[in-house]
């Protein structure tokens, strides 16, 4: 397969996380950031029936996910593994930073 094929492939990665803390303002912008650093990769956040655009700090807080509840963190593109590590990080951290 020719380099440049395998330059355009998109990788996908799927993890569920059980929240540390209540996914509201902080943790929020922290997954909006990373979001916004990997522009030209797919990222969703799923709770229950909702889902949101990770770029979004008003969709993700709009999931009403709550410390104990599990979220579903999908992710495509090149970058696809690493991102879903940096969110599932962000989320599965307590408030104390455990």
């Amino acid at each position: 397969m020719p380099e440049s094929s395998e330059d355009q492939q998109v990788d996908s990665a799927e993890r569920t996380v059980v929240l540390g803390r209540h996914l509201h303002a902080r943790p929020a912008g922290q997954v909006a950031q990373v979001a916004a650093k990997h522009r030209t990769t797919a990222i969703e956040l799923v709770s229950g029936d909702r889902n949101a655009n990770a770029r979004s700090v008003l969709a993700v807080m709009s999931l009403g996910a709550v410390k104990g509840d599990q979220v579903k963190v999908v992710v495509s593109g090149s970058d696809a593994d690493e991102v879903a590590d940096m969110i599932v990080e962000i989320l599965h951290t307590t408030d104390n930073g455990e």
